[in-house]
C-alpha cells in the first residue's frame, strides 16, 4: 500500500492547502482511510488481491 499525505499531525496549514487543491476529493487523507484499505485487504473479500502497489491517495496527480 502506498498512502498519500495522511493527517497524523505533521501537515502544516500551507501544505494542507496545497494537498487539498491537488486532490479531486478536496481533502487530506486520514488514518481511517488507511485502516479501511487494510481492513479490506485482510478480509475474505480482499483475499484475491496480492502483489500489488495500491495508491491510496485520493486521486492526487
Amino acid at each position: 500500500m502506498n498512502p498519500g499525505p495522511t493527517d497524523t499531525g505533521w501537515i502544516t496549514d500551507g501544505l494542507r492547502a496545497d494537498i487539498v487543491s491537488s486532490t479531486p476529493l478536496g481533502r487530506v487523507g486520514t488514518p481511517q482511510d488507511c485502516a479501511n484499505l487494510v481492513t479490506f485487504l485482510c478480509s475474505p473479500e480482499g483475499g484475491w488481491v496480492n502483489g500489488q502497489l495500491l495508491h491510496s491517495n485520493g486521486g492526487i496527480a
